[in-house]
């Protein structure tokens, strides 16, 4: 009987058909496969391979070989087995309706246990020895379409209970189902939790993947078209089509397989078959096998398509068939080789927009071109040897290399040297899929998860919701993907952390350990299983090794990271929603205990529980404008107007703002104080500003005062004081704590002094609560604690102040008491403030004051000391307190004097040296106008005229007269005076009145300056005493003198000195 070629096999149909299969080595494989399983105790099977592939009939040909009647396949499953088959073929039903149906049970509440329970029945009453049940369920995958969009939860649990049933190792029952693709790539359109339970059911299944060579389904193809279709081509044209796909190494074929079937193919070209059949296990469905094709009646099949255009059914007719038949998945995202066959497209739309002649040609070519870029392999020789040809002896075209030419040159097709091809210009011949999958051989397995994920995933900060609304405080919690627990220190604006835990060596009790000696807001997340996410991190890996590989190739760099980008999305989907599913296999732990988190709202208020429990001091505070990390430009502004208030206002009601309107600084205090009820002007009061325990700010103010008591000790950098604000129990907002501690030490600006750089700071202004918020580490306190001894000394200061004594020592009395002596000494002349013209007591007392930076020190430390007194003998004896106030008295006093002390000896010198007695100030001040009265002041050079301007200067105030006099002698006035200048001031002061005398000689003289000129000569020397002379010389022989002075200076020398030498000695000889 002729053996009919049936373009599918029914395995129910089919089983007493005269059926006739061909094993092949991977069916082969795949019963051997399934046999090893059986014996390690698997027993449910998935059997994955594309439409096409003969799954049907290899189901059927595994139970003629089991049941004695063919003999296909060894399978030795057990010595001496008894075999007995269920079968079903999958539609679009219900499967507990299909298996219902076929076990024929009636109505029933609960069909799912009724099934299995008749499954049983069935295994039970078959009585033979060693027996072994069989359920096949091909076309499952329709099974699995209607489940994901009908009741999925219910039909993918009867799923998991069937394969669980089979599993069991009690029975021997095996599953046998046929899919064409992974099970859970049916479940895309479900939610993720949905997604989650499909994976698991995809674990309970061993997946077999079951595909034919080519050369397989060849050579079955080959058998129905030599039957079908007659030879209408020579036999010299078929061996240069056979010759030519040999030589061009697109397909791993055997030779002589192609010597041998290649002529039967016809009209296929056997690159065209080779094309086609890859093609169709690529995008095959249920109704588009390679049989399908062959049985094919529309006008893009063998039987219809333009014979009389091409000699073959070529790659142009192949390409022709894909696009009628599979045109959505070929145009969708989710087809692998999308670019390339929209580079395909692209290419024919610029061809029929430039090219008017021959149009079918260029299209055929490129069509071509296409096809072999995606399904040729690597290493094909595509060159324009084998181009033209093919285009000449498949497609019938005569003139392919003039066509390929004007493709290039027109930029549409281009030749690859390295490659040996011609690729679309917009196109890749990179065969994406396949690289894909060798790039998994190079690549090493995912080991440090974490590293990856890190590289991969997204997470945006979350915050605290719940613990925001009512506290008015963001808390900021970031994700952090590590091996081992963390325990870091949350800083700026992240409150804590949630630290997901990826590492399978891990164990829950270590996590929970680590999570108990944790004391800040980190929360675990530890994942148990991570074998999911290695495998999409794998995958990443892999793309991101072809594109590595492939950086020139443009199209096929754009489509991998696409590709990247998606798979990321997925990563990140995953990873978000498994945290928030309530996945067994994902446990959270905080502070030693393990929490419950099974949607988002559960991990939200876990955020809000840990926010309050870590950060228990944080007070209310309302203002979302000022409680953040960072404030904006507008509320900084308002910081300074607020500042401002306090300081000028802080003893008016509500600071004096207006009752109608409602500034950021005016909502600023009613946040931060009034609402608080803290009242700035109670400051003046016996108890100060203070805080009701039952505020929400009760402990943040009684950690403010206790900062406060710290610099008790030791001067604190109020630094410190952000710092402590910024740490749990607190972690205050910058923008809080920037109004907060200006605002504090403002209130307790009577219990502590301020001190900068600079200094004692004895007023706070607003220009130092900005400062202090800006710079706080440039800023320190010390608080007082002064008492016994040390108060004496201060009330001994007040006395010697003629200020009342304190009882209790406060900001204030000591602001009153250290301001005279700031003042005393800011006020001091400045040669007070460094001549050594005093006691050694006195200058130590002033270096005190100079150098001191801390008043406390100055006052208990510095000052007896500097009078040679201790603190231990003030305690001793209460008389030796009289006598270092004495002593500082006398110190303060010689200070303040020493001024006055140069006024008087400059005078005791006037009058001394040129008065001969003491005068009064007039008397001498007159005396000297008087001595210079007749004085010719044109003749008188510069300084000279000055210094007798100031004499005859009308002042009548003694000190201003004698500056101006001292500044006239040596350039300074006496307050700026050093010792040494007092020194000078004499000197020089002598000097000018003695050449003032000279002159004022010279101007008593009877001179006619019309007629003569007159010299006064004087030379000082130490050895020979010259007395002055006046020289009086006609003007009639001012040309004799030139002439003299002409050869005098013709004699002189080079050396400017000696020649001065000269001149003198020998004015001295003329003078004797």
């Amino acid at each position: 009987m002729e053996n009919k070629f049936s373009k599918s096999i029914n395995i129910i149909r089919d089983t007493e058909s005269n059926f006739e299969y061909i094993p092949t080595p991977n069916s082969t494989m795949v019963v051997n496969q399934i046999v090893n399983d059986y014996k390690k105790g698997v027993r449910s099977f998935n059997i994955i391979g594309t439409y096409g592939t003969g799954k049907s009939a290899f189901l059927l040909a595994l139970e003629q070989s089991l049941l004695g009647k063919k003999d296909y396949f060894k399978a030795n499953f057990n010595s001496d087995s008894n075999f007995d088959f269920l079968k079903i073929i999958g539609s679009s039903n219900s499967i507990i309706n299909t298996f219902s149906d076929f076990l024929d049970i009636k109505k029933s509440d609960n069909k799912q246990e009724e099934v299995l329970s008749e499954l049983f029945n069935r295994y039970h009453n078959f009585k033979k020895p060693n027996k072994i049940l069989f359920i096949l369920v091909d076309e499952f995958g329709k099974f699995l379409e209607y489940a994901s969009k009908n009741d999925p939860d219910k039909e993918l649990y009867f799923i998991q209970q069937l394969a669980e049933f089979c599993n069991n190792p009690k029975h021997n029952i095996v599953l046998i189902t046929t899919v064409h693709q992974s099970i859970d790539s049916y479940s895309y359109s479900l939610n993720k939790n949905q997604q989650q339970e499909w994976k698991k059911v995809k674990g309970r299944y061993r997946e077999i993947t079951f595909n034919e060579p080519v050369e397989q389904l060849l050579f079955l193809a080959s058998s129905h078209i030599s039957k079908k279709f007659k030879k209408t081509i020579s036999e010299e044209s078929l061996k240069r089509s056979i010759k030519l796909t040999y030589g061009t190494k697109a397909f791993s074929v055997n030779k002589d397989f192609v010597s041998n079937i290649g002529s039967k193919l016809f009209p296929l070209d056997l690159l065209s078959a080779c094309t086609l059949t890859l093609s169709l296990q690529r995008y095959g469905q249920n109704e588009r096998s390679l049989f399908s094709f062959l049985e094919s009646s529309d006008h893009t099949g063998l039987e219809s398509y333009n014979k009389s255009e091409n000699p073959f059914y070529n790659l142009s007719c192949v390409y022709d068939y894909l696009i009628f038949n599979f045109y959505s998945y070929i145009t969708s995202k989710y087809n692998p080789d999308f670019s390339s066959w929209t580079a395909i497209r692209s290419s024919i739309e610029e061809i029929e927009r430039v090219i008017d002649v021959d149009l079918e040609d260029y299209i055929k070519t490129v069509k071509v071109i296409g096809l072999l870029n995606i399904y040729a392999a690597k290493g094909s020789i595509l060159d324009l040897d084998f181009l033209s040809e093919y285009l000449e002896t498949s497609c019938g075209i005569n003139n392919s290399i003039k066509i390929i030419n004007d493709l290039e040159s027109r930029k549409i097709i281009r030749y690859r040297n390295h490659a040996n091809k011609y690729i679309l210009f917009e196109g890749t011949d990179l065969d994406i899929q396949t690289a894909i999958i060798e790039a998994g051989n190079k690549i090493s397995e995912v080991s440090d998860i974490t590293s990856l994920l890190s590289k991969h995933i997204q997470f945006d900060s979350v915050v605290a919701k719940q613990y925001y609304f009512k506290t008015g405080t963001p808390r900021r919690f970031d994700f952090i993907i590590s091996d081992y627990p963390i325990h870091d220190t949350p800083e700026g604006q992240t409150d804590g952390y949630i630290n997901l835990l990826f590492n399978d060596k891990l164990k829950n009790t270590l996590v929970q350990s680590e999570s108990k000696k944790e004391t800040e807001a980190i929360i675990y997340c530890y994942f148990k299983k991570s074998e999911e996410i290695k495998n999409l991190l794998f995958e990443i890996e892999k793309i991101q090794k072809v594109i590595d590989e492939n950086k020139e190739d443009r199209v096929a760099k754009r489509e991998l990271e696409n590709i990247v980008e998606s798979q990321n999305r997925l990563l990140n989907h995953y990873i978000n929603e498994s945290i928030y599913s309530g996945s067994k296999d994902i446990n959270w732990f905080f502070a030693g205990e393990n929490k419950t988190v099974n949607n988002k709202k559960d991990f939200n208020k876990l955020l809000s529980q840990v926010s309050y429990e870590v950060y228990s001091s944080t007070p209310i505070f309302i203002n979302e404008l000022v409680n953040k990390h960072k404030i904006s430009s507008s509320i900084a502004s308002a910081k300074n107007k607020y500042f401002k208030s306090l300081i000028y206002k802080w003893d008016k009601k509500d600071l004096d703002f207006d009752d109608g309107t409602f500034p950021p600084e005016k909502t600023i205090y009613l946040s931060l104080l009034k609402n608080n009820d803290i009242n700035p002007s109670e400051t003046i009061s016996s108890k100060g500003v203070t805080v009701s325990k039952d505020s929400s700010f009760f402990k943040l103010w009684d950690a403010s005062e206790s900062f406060l008591n710290k610099a008790k000790k030791e001067e604190v950098k109020v630094s410190l004081f952000k710092e402590m604000l910024s740490n749990k129990p607190f972690k205050l907002k910058n923008g809080l704590i920037d109004f907060w501690i200006p605002t504090f030490l403002f209130l307790k600006r009577e219990d502590y002094a301020l001190f900068n750089q600079s200094g004692y700071i004895p007023n706070i202004s607003e220009e130092n609560l900005e400062l202090i918020a800006k710079n706080p580490s440039k800023y320190y306190i010390k608080t007082f604690d002064i008492e016994g001894v040390k108060l004496d000394i201060f009330n001994s200061y007040r006395s010697f102040l003629e200020i009342s004594s304190e009882k209790k020592f406060t900001n204030k009395s000591f602001i009153e008491t250290i301001k005279p002596f700031i003042v005393f000494y800011n006020q001091l002349p400045e040669y007070a403030q460094q001549t050594r013209r005093l006691s050694n007591e006195a200058i130590k007392i002033r270096e005190v004051i100079t150098n001191s930076k801390d008043p406390e020190k100055t006052f208990f430390e510095g000052f007896p000391s500097a009078l040679s007194i201790s603190i231990s003998s003030l305690k001793e004896d209460k008389k030796q307190l009289q006598l270092f106030t004495i002593k500082l008295q006398d110190a303060v006093r010689e200070l303040r004097t020493s001024y006055d002390n140069l006024i008087q000896r400059f005078e005791e010198f006037i009058c001394n040296e040129f008065m001969g007695e003491t005068l009064e100030f007039n008397l001498y001040k007159k005396k000297l106008q008087t001595r210079f009265s007749s004085l010719k002041k044109h003749m008188l050079l510069s300084n000279q005229k000055t210094f007798v301007q100031r004499i005859d200067s009308q002042l009548d105030d003694k000190k201003s007269w004698l500056n101006s006099i001292a500044q006239a002698t040596v350039g300074r006035t006496l307050e700026s005076f050093n010792d040494e200048d007092e020194v000078m001031l004499y000197d020089k002061f002598k000097s000018l009145i003695i050449e003032l005398d000279s002159l004022t000689n010279l101007s008593n003289l009877n001179v006619d300056e019309s007629q003569e000129e007159v010299i006064g000569i004087k030379i000082d020397s130490f050895i020979n005493k010259i007395d002055p002379k006046i020289v009086r010389l006609p003007k009639n022989k001012s040309k004799e003198v030139d002439k003299i002075k002409g050869k005098l200076l013709n004699n002189l020398g080079s050396d400017k000195t000696a020649n001065l030498a000269a001149v003198v000695n020998l004015l001295k000889d003329l003078l004797k």
